[in-house]
């Protein structure tokens, strides 16, 4: 009778291709020693998931084997269900694999558990080796490469493999007939490896600069089954898309394809750091097919002693402007992704170094958590760098999230984080988007500073103020590790608490030196008519107060009419989207009308904050539109 073997993938998103569990079962089912003594079940699921349900179906499969891809998001979850399942099924083998647990089986590993092993690195051959070693009468794992176990009460690590060089050895899931077409969500991979070496990474530590590359002709074949079954949202894995003068074909495949079929009509890509033209071209191919409409340009940080520490160079901020300037051309927005705190960086070169990227007119800016992943430089080297982690809030991810540096004291991680959540309230919203740009460029005051003067201004609200609530609530929860939180918080600042919002704003305003400037005055009008709204339904603000610089004639359901003197003209022309590309003075009709999807009650809050997320990201998909009248 043949042994059942069960690979459980826990998602963070639901019907996804469960990539890993089809590249292991398609190499190890090409032997035909495991054809005849196993048969293979996958279960995949998301992370959402109460774990109670995914014990339910992961016991029903009453498996001789389970093997589970592990990784940072749902290694809590993960280590809830060895017990479970070892309580259950005494003689059950357990293997775990992935970037989470791999050489650190003195950590996962129970040393009282005979019938669990760790593989520490790629897992097609180490697995297949694996079920072809338990088949023996008297099955021997020291016999097969690159895993650790427990015996005897000491852990036994056998000699690392070389990795896979030739990729084409790996069978694609999606050829041979194992992925049904019953995924919404599908994972690309046309390469294993990075040339570089950042600090915060796994891959490039992992992979030793070599990029292995699987065969053109099946990459544009698995491109075509995507399409041809229905796949709604294409991931590409490769951690540099853009890298490659053949990424630029893939793409346009990609695009061909959704041309042909409507399918994909959404790609996300890791754009390469230091191919700015190749990645835009590649973002207008998407463009042209409706597949983008913004792109992701991952700096990290702009302090040079921290890019030094982290071994990362970033893209020149020259061709950063031309690429921001490109992008704008097309109509496309941007996000810069940083990451708070990396060794090296201080709160004031943090601070600084957003300033920057505000002079050079970066549209949205993220700033992640600093998550220490396990084998990566960094980790290695966490106590001579003085990093202090805490856990992740939720019980679902093995995440240890960074709190103090040798540069960063606690305290100034909490600052650090505040004026995040104020750059994501005034900058990221455009709420004081036109009034900075005037300050800065006339010397009164910096983009820093008045982000620092508006979590100045938090400082002065009750605590039970719902924005200031929400921001100091998820600190201290460490909630910012889902970045759903700050979809959430753009949720509450442009929907949910918007009222309160335009009044803290308003109150800011009044409340700083440069108020006395009318030019200031005016831009501030200008933002509050500009702010966008990102759900479609979200009544239009009444604008009683704060917009007297600009005659406001009418305010329709979605839109604002205005008349603009002449000394607006000039700041306002390249400043908001409109069609007249040469603003002049007149009457404009300003209309907040756009791409956004209406706010619906039924859904939920993390649903809510995936979308607003998003929308933020592409923020020039919901900036309303100036119009001239007559």
């Amino acid at each position: 009778m043949k042994k059942k073997v069960t690979i459980v993938e826990l998602s963070v998103f639901e019907r996804i291709t469960p990539l890993v569990s089809g590249y292991l079962q398609a190499y190890a089912s090409e032997d035909p020693e495991i054809r005849a003594s196993y048969t293979f079940d996958n279960y995949s699921t998301s992370i959402k998931t109460p774990i109670t349900e995914v014990l339910r179906d992961v016991l029903g499969r009453q498996a001789d084997v389970y093997a589970f891809s592990c990784y940072v998001w749902n290694m809590g979850s993960v280590q809830k269900l060895f017990p479970l399942i070892r309580q259950a099924q005494p003689d059950a083998e357990i293997l775990l694999g992935g970037p989470q647990v791999m050489k650190h089986g003195l950590r996962y590993l129970d040393p009282a558990d005979p019938h669990m092993a760790v593989c520490n690195g790629e897992g097609e051959i180490a697995f297949a080796d694996y079920l072809r070693e338990l088949t023996e009468s008297a099955p021997d794992l020291a016999r097969v490469g690159g895993l650790s176990f427990f015996r005897d009460g000491a852990l036994v690590t056998t000699p690392e493999r070389a990795r896979i060089t030739d990729l084409n050895t790996i069978p694609s899931p999606f050829l041979t007939g194992l992925f049904e077409p019953k995924y919404s969500m599908s994972i690309l991979e046309t390469n294993r490896g990075c040339p570089y070496h950042c600090g915060f990474c796994f891959w490039g530590a992992a992979t030793n600069d070599r990029v292995y590359r699987f065969d053109e002709e099946r990459v544009r074949d698995e491109i075509t089954w995507m399409s041809r079954n229905d796949v709604l949202f294409l991931y590409i894995a490769d951690a540099n898309w853009g890298m490659l003068s053949r990424d630029v074909e893939f793409s346009e495949h990609i695009a061909a394809a959704s041309r042909e079929r409507r399918f994909p009509s959404v790609v996300y890509f890791s754009s390469a750091k230091n191919k700015p033209h190749a990645v835009s071209k590649i973002t207008g191919i998407f463009q042209d097919a409706g597949l983008v409409t913004s792109q992701p340009i991952s700096m990290q940080t702009l302090e040079p002693k921290s890019l030094d520490l982290i071994a990362r160079s970033n893209i020149k901020l020259k061709a950063f402007s031309e690429v921001q300037d490109n992008l704008r051309d097309k109509g496309l927005s941007s996000f810069i992704e940083l990451i708070w705190p990396l060794p090296g960086e201080t709160l004031d070169s943090f601070k600084r170094g957003i300033g920057t990227l505000c002079d050079n007119s970066a549209q949205t800016i993220i700033a992640y958590s600093h998550l220490l992943l396990n084998n990566t430089p960094i980790y290695h080297n966490r106590e001579k760098l003085g990093l202090v982690t805490r856990p992740a809030g939720g019980g679902v991810a093995d995440a240890r999230i960074v709190v103090e540096t040798e540069q960063v004291s606690a305290d100034e991680f909490v600052e650090g984080m505040r004026y995040f959540y104020a750059l994501h309230a005034i900058h990221n919203t455009r709420s004081l988007r036109l009034v900075s740009r005037y300050l800065n460029a006339a010397g009164k005051i910096q983009y820093s500073d008045l982000v620092s003067a508006f979590v100045d201004y938090w400082r002065t609200r009750p605590a039970d103020d719902p924005i200031v609530e929400f921001v100091e609530r998820s600190i201290r929860d460490a909630e910012y590790y889902d970045v759903n939180n700050y979809g959430l918080f753009i949720h509450t600042v442009l929907h949910a608490e918007r009222s309160l919002f335009n009044a803290q704003v308003l109150e800011f305003a009044r409340s700083q030196a440069w108020w006395e400037d009318p030019q200031a005055r005016a831009m501030f009008a200008a933002d509050l008519l500009n702010r966008p709204y990102v759900y479609s339904n979200t009544p239009l603000d009444p604008l009683e107060d704060g917009v007297e610089p600009i005659r406001l004639l009418e305010r329709g359901r979605r839109s604002y009419t205005v008349e603009i003197g002449e000394d607006l003209v000039g700041a306002l022309s390249g400043a908001v989207r409109s069609e007249d590309q040469n603003m002049s003075a007149g009457t404009y009709t300003i209309d907040h009308k756009r791409l956004q999807y209406p706010y619906m009650a039924s859904q939920s809050l993390d649903h809510n904050g995936g979308y607003c997320h998003g929308m933020i990201e592409k923020v020039e998909n919901i900036v309303p539109v100036w119009t001239p009248v007559g």
